[in-house]
């Protein structure tokens, strides 16, 4: 295949190596022009190696451009690059790019280069700390690098910095602002309810109606998330609280998943997570990730986006992920002090409003995966995958992630909590009322006030015959009069 001339970086090795699976943002080119033009991402001719190799493209992808480990392990695997990479670095080993490529060789490879241990000189850090959010370093002797990465070559999660994205100081404070001019009766009561709120919403994002008793174990979960650390069990045990007896799962999927919808004679297919082997691979690395994400640089908002993203692209369980993600998510807050063990920031109910770009933001990445899976759909409607993918779920963006899950908390601290709490207390009004006019039982009451609370001050009819069929219409009337004099 010819190589385009003009082409830099990692857009010539895609080219060179005829790469189908691989997929830019940006194309870097290089013309006959005085600068660089930033925006268009061309370079002068003065930035073309005189010879082109893959060293050199690879120094100029490092040099010049964001960090792209798909890529680099895709060219990686290809035959004499390990070859070119060792002349270069016995060629001229004190380099710093030829260092970095072979820092990133190993790592992504697992393989090691026959190559000099440096034993003088700088250490260079693997990834740009004032470009992206890094993890405490660890020195790699050999190649004299600091390994900062947010994760390892099996799984990570780097997220360029974003000064938009709100940090923990900034999230805290607008979170319990409203909290901070009332009882402590009534504190005690809102962080309770933020908690079921937490539960509701996550359980309506999946469109699903689970039992009353089994919110109340997931919400004891939510309460309960501090005393031990994140891990296998844990998870597995979380999930299990709001599956079926009958569906119980005691690990990962040992079978092949995919979203999709199905209808009379047919299906289609969103999303197709990991092989069921790949998945558990992926899940030990993921518990590995956790730990360098939340000692990383992230803001709060950042580790969740990450940490509960990367989750829900593994699907490493049959059903039940996406409400899990959202538990990650209030983990990750919780591990950073940003809520504690009373308190949830109800991100599902904030998500519910704006649940469009919630799966726009999804889609984005997972279109890019499916467009490298080949997969075969089966007369049972189940999924083969037909190709090894494990690659396309290790090295993940999530900038998008972590800017809108941003932005839904601070709706979420600024209107939503607000509006929570202002019902909270309309809602202990209109209970005293009702409480001195009917003689009625105390949850009957209850939920005559939330129904009233949630519809504006009218009782449908549905719920007349329905839920409330055992109460009589003129006390229902009377509910709806009084709500009217309180608030209307």
């Amino acid at each position: 295949m010819p190589i385009s001339s003009n082409k830099l970086g990692y857009a010539w090795l895609i080219e060179h190596f005829s790469f189908s699976h691989q997929y830019l943002d940006v194309v870097c080119s290089s013309a006959k022009i005085s600068s660089v033009n930033k925006e268009n991402s061309v370079y002068p001719v003065s930035y073309r190696p005189t010879i082109d190799t893959v060293v050199d493209h690879l120094t100029f992808a490092i040099k010049y451009e964001s960090i792209n480990l798909f890529c680099l392990t895709a060219v990686f695997g290809q035959k004499n690059v390990k070859a070119e990479i060792e002349l270069a670095l016995n060629t001229n080993p004190a380099s710093k790019y030829n260092r970095l490529i072979g820092f990133y060789f190993e790592l992504l490879t697992n393989q090691i280069l026959n190559a000099p241990d440096l034993s003088s000189g700088n250490y260079v850090d693997a990834v740009d700390a004032k470009q992206y959010y890094v993890a405490p370093s660890q020195r790699e002797r050999k190649f004299r690098v600091n390994n900062n990465l947010v994760g390892n070559g099996r799984l990570s999660a780097l997220m360029k910095r974003n000064e938009s994205l709100i940090g923990n100081e900034e999230l805290c404070e607008l979170a319990r602002k409203p909290l901070s001019h009332h009882s402590m009766e009534l504190l005690a009561r809102a962080a309770r309810y933020l908690i079921a709120l937490e539960t509701k919403s996550s359980n309506e994002i999946e469109a699903e109606t689970i039992a009353p008793s089994k919110q109340i174990k997931f919400m004891f979960a939510l309460e309960s998330i501090n005393q031990d650390d994140l891990t296998k069990e844990k998870l597995i045990t979380t999930l299990n609280i709001i599956k079926d007896k009958h569906y119980q799962e005691l690990d990962y999927r040992y079978q092949q998943n995919y979203l999709g919808k199905s209808g009379r004679g047919y299906a289609s297919v969103d999303y197709v997570p990991p092989k069921f082997n790949d998945a558990h691979d992926l899940m030990d690395n993921w518990f590995i990730l956790r730990g360098c994400v939340l000692s990383s640089d992230m803001p709060a908002i950042a580790k969740a986006a990450a940490l509960s993203s990367s989750f829900v692209y593994i699907h490493p369980f049959m059903d039940g992920n996406g409400r899990l993600s959202r538990y990650i998510m209030q983990d990750t807050l919780y591990r950073d002090k940003v809520i504690d063990q009373q308190y949830a920031l109800p991100l599902s109910s904030g998500i519910l409003k704006d649940i469009s770009e919630y799966y726009r933001i999804l889609s984005q990445t997972s279109g890019k995966i499916m467009k490298s899976v080949q997969f075969e759909l089966l007369d049972n409607y189940s999924v083969a995958v037909l190709n090894d993918t494990a690659d396309l779920y290790r090295h993940l963006c999530f900038d998008a992630h972590a800017q809108y899950l941003s932005d839904v908390s601070r709706k979420v601290a600024v209107e939503l909590i607000p509006e929570e709490l202002e019902k909270l207390q309309q809602f202990d009004r209109l209970m005293d009322h009702l409480n001195g006019s009917l003689d009625l039982p105390e949850k009957d009451l209850g939920l005559i006030a939330n129904l009233l609370i949630s519809n504006e001050g009218k009782i449908s009819i549905k719920k007349r015959k329905g839920t409330l069929q055992h109460i009589h219409a003129d006390d229902l009337n009377s509910a709806e009069y009084i709500y009217d004099d309180l608030f209307l």
